[in-house]
């Protein structure tokens, strides 16, 4: 890893674990990746779980619409969507929306 790129912690859906290697049910799982921006987030993303990537992200490589992504509680849409900064000790969050009715 590039010493210049940090490291960031990547809370992933409980519904997408499994597909990173983890059980379903596994209450704690974090990933660890290295990125500058959120950008680079998904795609590091993608090159280590294509098959998360596939779920999260459409063909350009953005979040599909159901997909809500914070960096540190804060909706990347909110800051600076996918060129939003990151830096040592951030916390990325991806979650699917949930509704009905």
């Amino acid at each position: 890893m590039d010493p210049a790129v940090p490291d960031i912690r990547v809370t992933i859906p409980p519904a997408l674990r499994s597909l990173c290697g983890r059980r379903r049910g596994t209450q704690e799982f974090d990933l660890t990746l290295a990125a500058r921006d959120i950008r680079g987030l998904l795609d590091e993303l993608g090159r280590r779980h294509p098959q998360v990537h596939v779920c999260l992200c459409d063909e350009r490589g953005e979040p599909r619409p159901h997909i809500n992504v914070f960096v540190n509680n804060d909706h990347v849409r909110a800051r600076a969507g996918l060129e939003t900064p990151l830096t040592a000790g951030d916390l990325v969050t991806i979650l699917p929306a949930v509704s009905g009715g």
